[in-house]
């Protein structure tokens, strides 16, 4: 008979499938897997303590990538979605703790958080909007993440009408709505939002919801970083590093890089530089931390930076050798392997994926939605 603690210890360690098998062997195995402190502890030692899991997704469909025979093979398993019928195109808007947030790519109307490793979902109640939620004439944009402080994961959806063709990007109607799974429930964030939101999905950090946005139409168009804070439930902008060159000249991506909130600036056919924010918040800590340049990847014959998405931080898993690398995704549904010591990239081969897709990552969890 071992003490509790050590049990729950050993238990944190362990892969949710073989979790939920335990289920089964007695009532005090179940009551631990269901317990709310024991699934906190497993997923914090997931995130800070494994490679996070990928998620590939077409239009259509999600595959699971599974790494078997010692790392020797990595090959992708279409995944079960239980609503999948539900959606015309399948869009991931954001992945935390093990949960995904995923809607219907045309309109984002019906919207599910799904944990992949449990397969439990729920799907959210639609929210009203004062403005027209027609298809053919508005924009979504959608965020989610874990509000710590509340201990809740909250969604948020944003919706612009565009009913003024060549018009000002300013000018059109927009509104926000926030969702919290705790209450079940949505409402109106009071407010505009001074901005165009560009991307469907956010990046969640520090009590923060983070998108690429805009401001202006055409050549007087400014590119931004903009965030919702979860505790005061308000917009605000994240400054970008100051350097010399022009910001209109790069594409950019923003993610988390080595546990700091991360900007990855990308010249094309010239280079990637990878920045970290040191003091969230504070523009002066910008940091660059890396810069991939052409001979990285010039033994490959499309090395458009333009097409190039860092992804995750993760050790090379076709070899084992105990070396961090970084994965980066090209736009036309491929993998690389970026060498930091070397600056060598090679191909990340993924058997039975689809020809084409995108990647999300995320980490083996208990959390139910």
């Amino acid at each position: 008979n071992l003490p509790t603690d050590i049990i729950t210890d050993i238990f944190t360690r362990l892969p949710v499938k073989s979790l939920i098998r335990f289920k089964c062997v007695s009532k005090s195995m179940y009551a631990l897997v269901h317990n709310k402190i024991f699934i906190k502890k497993h997923v914090n030692r997931a995130i800070h303590q494994s490679d996070p899991k990928l998620i590939l997704k077409n239009e259509f469909k999600l595959f699971g990538v599974e790494i078997i025979n010692d790392k020797k093979l990595i090959r992708a398993r279409k995944l079960q979605v239980p609503f999948a019928l539900s959606l015309e195109k399948v869009e991931i808007s954001g992945s935390c703790n093990g949960l995904l947030c995923i809607s219907d790519q045309s309109c984002n109307e019906d919207i599910f958080l799904f944990n992949p490793s449990t397969k439990k979902y729920k799907k959210l109640p639609v929210p009203e909007f004062d403005v027209p939620t027609i298809e053919t004439t508005c924009f979504t944009s959608l965020g989610f993440g874990y509000h710590q402080a509340d201990d809740d994961y909250k969604v948020i959806r944003s919706i612009y009408l565009y009913d003024k063709p060549f018009v000002d990007i300013d000018s059109y109607e927009c509104e926000a709505r926030v969702y919290s799974l705790a209450s079940d429930k949505w409402k109106k964030i009071n407010g505009g939002i001074p901005y165009h939101i560009s991307s469907r999905a956010a990046v969640c950090f520090n009590e923060c919801l983070i998108w690429k946005a805009s401001r202006g139409l055409g050549r007087g168009m400014t590119v931004l970083v903009v965030a919702f804070d979860m505790n005061r439930e308000e917009f605000k902008e994240i400054h970008r590093p100051e350097y010399k060159d022009s910001h209109d000249k790069c594409q950019i991506e923003v993610g988390v890089f080595r546990g700091e909130f991360a900007m990855f600036h990308m010249w094309r056919e010239d280079r990637v530089e990878i920045w970290t924010m040191k003091d969230f918040g504070a523009r002066e800590s910008w940091t660059r931390m890396f810069v991939i340049g052409r001979r990285a990847l010039i033994n490959f014959d499309n090395y458009a930076f333009v097409h190039l998405k860092p992804v995750c931080e993760m050790m090379n898993l076709s070899n084992g050798n105990g070396k961090n690398f970084l994965l980066i995704e090209k736009g036309d549904g491929e993998l690389i392997l970026y060498d930091f010591e070397n600056e060598i990239a090679t191909d990340f081969k993924i058997q039975r994926a689809p020809r084409w897709f995108s990647v999300t990552t995320f980490v083996e969890s208990l959390v139910s939605p």
